[in-house]
């Protein structure tokens, strides 16, 4: 799969806007991949917006993968909904993930810093359980349209078994490219 990921993104602008639709039993392989290439092959920083893992979870999960953490900041929108989280320097935790204000407004420094930066939204689909298809479309939009404006790239993930047609429809007009990875389901697949 991260071949196929590699080739995918190979030919984009060098700042990028991608949707990936995974199969719901390779969203995690599919995810590290992505963050692996963006960070180790491309040598970018960039936020990350956890709605499916907490982020200490995240964060085990990245060591264990041997991708940097150093070059993640982390928008955690779950933890504070289910405990209190002691503050750290490399995360934000939002206070839920239906609070998409506050979710935009962790993402400021990052707009601010600049070049050579992505924002990574972890599910599209998991947004949706949280706040309605418009809101989430609106959302996405905003934070496509911030991304360009600060000449940084952006991949959000979506998954095919849980996707709302019309969120894939809409959203994909925002994107340089829709990296649908459902053909590779019954494929073996490469590491």
């Amino acid at each position: 799969m991260k071949k196929t990921l590699e080739k995918e993104l190979k030919n984009l602008p060098e700042n990028f806007v991608v949707m990936a639709i995974v199969p719901f039993k390779h969203f995690e392989e599919a995810n590290l991949h992505l963050l692996s290439i963006l960070i180790n092959n491309y040598n970018r920083k960039g936020s990350y917006i956890t709605i499916n893992r907490p982020y200490k979870s995240m964060i085990q999960l990245l060591k264990r993968e041997n991708i940097d953490i150093r070059n993640l900041f982390f928008i955690d929108c779950i933890t504070k909904e289910i405990s209190e989280q002691k503050k750290s320097k490399n995360c934000y935790f939002v206070g839920s993930p239906n609070n998409l204000t506050e979710i935009a407004v962790a993402l400021d420094p990052t707009f601010k810093e600049g070049k050579n930066k992505f924002v990574f939204l972890d599910s599209l689909d998991t947004l949706t359980v949280y706040n309605s298809v418009e809101s989430v479309i609106k959302f996405a939009h905003f934070l496509t349209s911030k991304v360009r404006l600060h000449d940084l790239s952006g991949v959000m993930l979506a998954v095919h078994e849980n996707s709302d047609s019309r969120l894939i429809m809409e959203l994909a007009q925002f994107c340089d490219k829709v990296i649908d990875l459902r053909p590779f389901i019954s494929k073996p697949l490469s590491p």
